[in-house]
């Protein structure tokens, strides 16, 4: 290849790189396509315009590619794992797993091939095989973020012992072990809480040197599938309100400072409800909706709803000041296109028209055809606290420092500090009014 053709190549495949790292995938395909013409056995290029495909979603391009690429070249080892993705995004699990193994087979370090292996058996719920394949991410690349946070929300649903050499994990569990200092509700006051907020981040800070964890949201899970990505994925193509959620009911709590928020997550560790409701804590972090800190109870109908508001507001007015509790229909984002959608009061006024379920097939159409990777199993949450609550409690506290909420002082000031929660609530500052 003569220097003119080499500098040719390089422009074009730079041009394609930056086509896609912003994000305009259907330009970046169209110069690959262009470019494969030229250059139809270049295997870089093949790799590439096979993780274009997986970017727009067309699954069987990217597995046409993907092979073609290893059909050059059996070593290419990150084809195996790309291989890997596209049949965990077209539900064939085995073969997915099989090509993550032949890619770590060719590199024994390859720390996101363990990692994609990990999450084929965590969806599954095979959570002790998922364990070890993350912890094996984590050796080969001690800051891989996603191993980092799958790890990290896979011990919200399974307790082990196993591999006490991971930090993560040893911290985990000790954490589990400070835990019985707040063992029932009479043990919810401020003193206990700060302390042990304060035990746990020291073990977090012994123990894990650099770890950012995402979350906002503490879940108290039941092993129920409400479905909720479906139901937006409706109400976002079509502007409708999927026939499902008209049964749906929450009751809504809305504090005014984080160490009532803090207090609430203990209350939901300890309530007892009669259907053992999903529920969560939660900062608010959508730049539309009022409000800083909320918690949630779901419900499947308003009567179910107040004896569980009843229930709930007996600890509520025990442990908690300056508290709101309501109770509202499905998700604050339907109220924007149907006002008066969430107040209960009006439900035989906004009603579910039929002619919506039309629409509603169309998108269970578009899934069923669309990607079948992540189609998680949904456990139930364990009972002890665990790392990744804590470490949520403390993007709470970043989050109150930074609005200007003192109340983060009663609970600790020497938190564990997140720049990522911080970046995210200085994008929303106009929003805050704090008093």
């Amino acid at each position: 290849m003569n220097s003119k053709v080499e500098t040719s190549q390089k422009t074009n495949i730079d041009k394609l790189i930056y086509l896609f790292k912003s994000k305009d995938f259907k330009s970046a395909l169209n110069l690959s396509d262009k470019l494969l013409e030229i250059y139809r056995d270049n295997t870089f290029l093949l790799n590439f315009n096979g993780i274009i495909n997986l970017s727009l979603e067309n699954w069987q391009n990217a597995l046409l590619a993907f092979k073609k690429t290893l059909k050059q070249d059996n070593k290419f080892i990150e084809a195996y794992n790309n291989l890997g993705v596209t049949y965990s995004h077209l539900g064939e699990r085995d073969k997915a797993i099989e090509n993550y193994k032949k890619a770590i087979e060719l590199k024994k370090d390859y720390a996101s091939a363990y990692n994609n292996l990990a999450t084929q058996y965590d969806d599954f719920g095979e959570y002790s095989i998922a364990i070890q394949n993350y912890t094996k991410a984590l050796k080969c690349n001690p800051e891989h973020l996603n191993a980092q946070n799958n790890l990290i929300r896979l011990l919200n649903f399974y307790k082990t012992d196993q591999s006490e050499d991971n930090s993560i994990i040893k911290a985990n569990n000790k954490i589990q072990r400070v835990y019985p200092n707040i063992h029932s509700f009479k043990d919810i006051n401020t003193p206990n809480v700060s302390k042990f907020i304060k035990e746990c981040n020291e073990i977090i800070k012994i123990n894990l040197k650099k770890t950012i964890f995402l979350e906002t949201q503490i879940h108290k899970r039941n092993g129920e599938n409400l479905n909720c990505d479906r139901h937006k994925k409706v109400f976002n193509k079509h502007n409708i309100i999927p026939k499902y959620c008209f049964g749906c009911f929450k009751v809504q709590i809305e504090l005014k400072e984080v160490s009532q928020l803090i207090k609430i997550f203990f209350i939901f560790k300890h309530l007892k409800l009669p259907n053992d409701n999903i529920r969560k804590c939660f900062i608010e972090l959508r730049e539309s909706v009022n409000g800083n800190y909320k918690a949630l109870i779901y419900c499947s109908s308003v009567d179910e709803a107040k004896i569980v508001s009843e229930l709930t507001n007996v600890y509520l007015k025990k442990f908690l000041k300056n508290f709101k509790l309501d109770i509202k229909r499905g998700c604050t984002e339907f109220d924007f296109s149907f006002p008066g959608y969430k107040d209960v009061k009006k439900i035989n006024e906004i009603v579910y028209d039929e002619e919506w379920n039309k629409k509603e097939k169309l998108i269970d159409i578009e899934i069923a055809n669309g990607s079948q990777r992540g189609k998680k199993k949904f456990s139930r949450s364990i009972n002890d606290i665990t790392l990744s609550e804590v470490l949520i409690i403390n993007n709470w506290l970043t989050y109150a420092k930074i609005i200007g909420d003192e109340s983060y002082q009663k609970i600790s000031s020497n938190f564990i500090f997140s720049d990522h929660i911080s970046r995210i609530t200085n994008k929303l500052e106009s929003k805050f009014n704090y008093k």
